[in-house]
């Protein structure tokens, strides 16, 4: 093999929020219109989500899910991209065992840093948290 051939990694995907092959994830299902630029996506979580405060989801597991829908978009765009800062607002409770919804949307794209949006809604539609991010592009080996 050519000594300037890149060597690809291949591994089994594990990822918290996506992954089908992690046991112990969110198994989220999310999709992507490629004429809008959005992904998004709907789950309930079990009741072992929940933080300190009983049927609540805890906020941790709220950022995780916000996180991947944004990443998602970069995915699906093409983009190898790494969270570089990711900003939560938590608006109101969101609570387990009820459905939720994400819907993520892209912003805009500077040279090697991707900014994307994201919300989490409850059933009734109510706006649970929002999200932006910052992705900061791989550079090619």
């Amino acid at each position: 093999m050519p000594a300037d051939m890149k060597m690809l990694k291949t591994h089994k995907d594990l990822s918290f929020g996506t992954s089908k092959d992690n046991a112990n994830g969110l198994k989220l299902e999310l999709q992507f219109e490629e004429d809008t630029k959005t992904a998004y996506g709907e789950i309930t979580l079990p009741e072992w989500c929940q933080g300190h405060n009983k049927d609540e989801v805890h906020p941790g597991i709220i950022s995780v899910m916000l996180d991947e829908v944004m990443t998602h978009i970069n995915r699906s765009m093409g983009i190898d991209a790494r969270t570089g800062e990711l900003t939560v607002r938590y608006l109101q409770e969101a609570k387990v065992k009820e459905p939720l919804y994400l819907r993520g949307f892209f912003v805009r794209r500077n040279k090697r840093t991707i900014e994307n949006r994201a919300e989490l809604e409850d059933d009734l539609g109510k706006i649970v948290a929002r999200a932006k991010g910052k992705y900061i592009e791989s550079e090619e080996m």
